[in-house]
């Protein structure tokens, strides 16, 4: 084994994929060592090559889990398309009998469906080491299958078996989609090692200054002399001192307490001070750097304006909608699936490149954005969310790009700036990327390349500093080769990717989002409330969710409801078979005695239904009338009623 340190290895399962990623890097002209080791021997390659120095791997399969689990470092995916299974259907389409999938992780929707178009009798044996990998061969074997596919782990346990086999490859388009993810890992890395070191001091003070100001701001070294002020604290301080730098901050501001904060390293918050008859609160916070004292920041404000100020601030940032409100943390469950979605998108969070979530409808795409600015060096600037879907292409441009003084008729005098100005400073969150009109794309990636806009009607350009999340439930590369998505932007977004599960491959973790959204909507439940409410829960285990988190949503609001109409546990499982879309929601289920009977009563029922949904949504007309699943006009009717 060669000493030479590299950052990254490839440890492959086969010697064929070892001989492909070799190809690929050579062409690619990368410095990744290439290793053939299955099972323990990759995990004991693996602590050799880390105690060289390397701490980001890419390997295949259940070696790849069993490298993650047992060493604790990164190892990127070679993923195994359904693309690759064509050669391996060449193969058995024609085969008669039970043919055994043998894999370390559940096999794709997809490959399913291909096999019941093909008339192929399959079941999935799923194993996460050598112990259970000949205990499914053996099963596999007693369930009369006559023929196994997969790696090159279950091939020797096959052969053991005498069961005919074959190893399914990783394409090279696979191979070559880890190392880039690899190399752009490594990149941010790098990155983030560079700068750490140049700018921990510099950079913790200016993130308390940024954390704790109000108005005026002065920051002092470890021996207590001044180092930073602004214009509004030049003028609270001691004329007759300046200028003010490096002098003893007691000579120029009395009455402080900045001293006392940096001989015991105990920040002092919203504390009140009288400078020359203004009463003031102040925040004295020490900066404090590998366990050591550096200074201390102290803001200042007149306590008559922080709550206009604050006040007025809220109201525009929430009526503009530049805040993000969600933190990954808030991102509810514990199955494997969302907690690498979770720590890809944490990892993700530090870089400046463009980010694109997949996922289907639901599947809470734009929490994960708002997580992702929320974890972000951008985090204290705006976050704008635009649907691509909701603005009609005549709006589109204007809305995006803005528009100059008397641009059109009806234009707003002075022009108005577009959403792109607007998140100047964070992150702008482009929800259904994948529906952008195409007139509008090559604009759209003329700001990602040139981070600069041009109002419609003006002649100017306007530098933009924005990071751009996307998200989308379309297939983009489809898009792609349909012609209606510009290969050109497709590459420019798709730099890091994160695919977001969907709610039916998160194990059990319906059952913790709904109770986190019974806590929501139900606070002051009993504990019999939420015991039942749980018991109803249990029984949709195992739904296909095809709303995800929506859906799941809809089912505790109509729990919910019924609790509160008194409704046994049986009686409400009898009514919520019936429930889909409003007007069925509110029709009595024929058999189910006990449940509302009168036309008077199902009306109550509806006008409590609707009041409920719309004061969760603000008065929303458009969003109450999706969670109701009934159009704005049948909304619009039953409201006049």
């Amino acid at each position: 084994m060669s000493e030479e340190c590299h950052e990254i290895c490839f440890i492959a399962p086969s010697e064929s994929l070892a001989q492909r990623a070799k190809k690929i890097i050579r062409q690619r002209e990368l410095s990744i060592p290439v290793y053939t080791a299955v099972l323990e021997d990759a995990v004991t390659l693996a602590k050799d090559m880390i105690q060289q120095g390397t701490w980001l791997f890419i390997s295949r399969g259940v070696t790849r889990e069993l490298l993650e689990h047992t060493t604790q470092t990164t190892v990127v995916k070679v993923p195994v398309l359904a693309s690759d299974y064509i050669p391996v259907f060449e193969k058995i389409q024609h085969i008669q009998g039970l043919i055994a999938f043998f894999a370390s992780e559940p096999i794709s929707d997809e490959l399913q469906t291909i096999c019941y178009l093909l008339n192929i009798s399959m079941r999935q044996y799923q194993f996460s080491d050598t112990t259970s990998c000949r205990a499914c061969m053996q099963q596999a074997v007693k369930d009369g299958a006559v023929w196994g596919v997969g790696g090159v782990v279950s091939a020797q346990y096959a052969q053991e078996a005498g069961l005919p086999y074959t190893v399914t490859e990783s394409s090279d388009s696979a191979i070559f989609q880890a190392i880039e993810t690899a190399c752009q890992l490594c990149q941010l890395q790098k990155e983030n090692t560079q700068k750490q070191e140049r700018l921990q001091i510099q950079l913790e003070r200016y993130q308390n200054i940024l954390n704790y100001t109000h108005d005026a701001i002065v920051a002092v070294d470890a021996q207590g002399r001044v180092e930073v002020t602004n214009r509004v604290a030049e003028n609270m301080l001691d004329q007759t001192q300046k200028p003010f730098i490096g002098k003893p901050v007691e000579q120029v501001l009395p009455n402080t307490h900045m001293t006392a904060v940096l001989h015991s390293g105990v920040a002092e918050t919203d504390q009140l001070m009288n400078i020359d008859g203004t009463l003031v609160s102040t925040n004295r916070v020490p900066i404090i750097v590998n366990d050591k004292i550096q200074g201390a920041v102290a803001t200042f404000q007149d306590i008559k304006s922080i709550q206009s100020t604050e006040r007025n601030v809220r109201i525009k940032l929430h009526e503009k909608g530049l805040l993000a409100k969600y933190h990954l943390s808030d991102i509810v469950g514990n199955s494997p699936a969302i907690q690498s979605a979770r720590e890809m998108a944490a990892m993700f969070a530090d870089s400046s490149f463009t980010v694109m979530l997949y996922g289907e409808t639901g599947t809470g795409k734009e929490m994960f954005a708002q997580g992702i600015h929320n974890a972000s060096p951008r985090r204290d600037g705006p976050f704008v969310a635009v649907n691509c879907t909701a603005l009609s292409k005549s709006l589109l441009e204007s809305e995006l790009f803005g528009y100059s003084d008397s641009s059109f008729t009806g234009a707003k005098r002075g022009g108005k700036p577009g959403l792109f100005e607007i998140a100047h400073g964070g992150t702008i969150f482009l929800d259904e990327i994948g529906e952008l009109p195409a007139e509008f794309q090559a604009q759209f990636l003329r700001v990602l390349q040139e981070k600069e806009v041009r109002r419609v009607g003006g002649d100017t350009v306007i530098p933009v500093d924005i990071r751009v999340i996307g998200a989308t439930n379309r297939n983009l590369m489809q898009r792609v080769e349909e012609g209606c998505f510009r290969r050109d932007l497709y590459y420019r977004l798709n730099v890091l990717a994160i695919s977001i599960p969907p709610l039916r491959d998160r194990e059990d973790d319906f059952l913790q989002i709904a109770e986190s959204i019974y806590s929501r909507i139900d606070a002051s439940a009993t504990p019999e409330a939420r015991q039942n409410f749980r018991r109803i829960m249990e029984h949709y285990r195992g739904c296909p969710w095809q709303g995800n988190v929506r859906e799941l949503t809809n089912l505790v609001e109509r729990v919910c409801l019924l609790q509160k109409r008194g409704l046994s546990n049986q009686k409400m499982l009898e009514f919520l078979g019936e429930m889909t879309p409003l007007e069925s929601q509110l029709q009595k289920p024929e058999d189910a005695a006990g449940l509302p009977q009168s036309s008077g009563e199902l009306a109550h029922m509806e006008r409590a239904l609707i009041q409920q949904v719309l004061d969760k949504n603000g008065g929303n007309i458009a969003q109450a009338a999706r969670e109701l699943h009934i159009s704005r006009a049948t909304l619009y009717r039953k409201l006049k009623k």
